[in-house]
Order: structure tokens, then sequence, then C-alpha cells
């Protein structure tokens, strides 16, 4: 069964949204290296990063929190009430 349109264009623009704020993040990383210590695993660990600069215990990928969001947007869109 093929999806919506606009069901995928929705998928397609939340995945480019998570993609914006990773690459965001990135750059905030980027402009703080100094201030952490990147040699240091334990350092990195005690303060909730691994060694790539990571949140410790986030273990969900993009596609998963992708499908999350167009799984609610369709849920709010069943539940209009047609006026």
């Amino acid at each position: 069964m093929r999806h919506s349109i606009y069901i995928q264009l929705a998928t397609f623009l939340v995945k480019a949204d998570i993609n914006r704020e990773d690459r965001a993040w990135k750059r905030r990383v980027k402009r703080a290296q100094h201030n952490i210590p990147w040699h240091n695993a334990h350092l990195l660990q005690d303060i909730g990063l691994d060694p790539e600069g990571r949140q410790i215990g986030t273990n969900e990928q993009p596609s998963a929190t992708a499908e999350r969001r167009v799984r609610h947007l369709r849920r709010l869109l069943r539940t209009r009430i047609p006026t």
C-alpha cells in the first residue's frame, strides 16, 4: 500500500529538520571544543558524553524519531473534527 504524498512529504521534512538540528548541534560542539576534555574518556563519561561528543543514553536513530513524529502527525490529522 502506498502512502499519501502528504505523509511522504511530512516524513521528508521531519527528517530534514532532524538533520538540521544535528548539524547545528555539531557546530555548537565544535565551537566549544576547547572547554571539553576530549582526550580523557573518563571525564567525558562523567559529563555524559561519548568520545565522539554525543550524549550517552540516546540510542534512538533519527529515522525512528522521524517515524514517531509522523505517526503523531497522522494521529492528529485523523482526530480532527471536520467542520
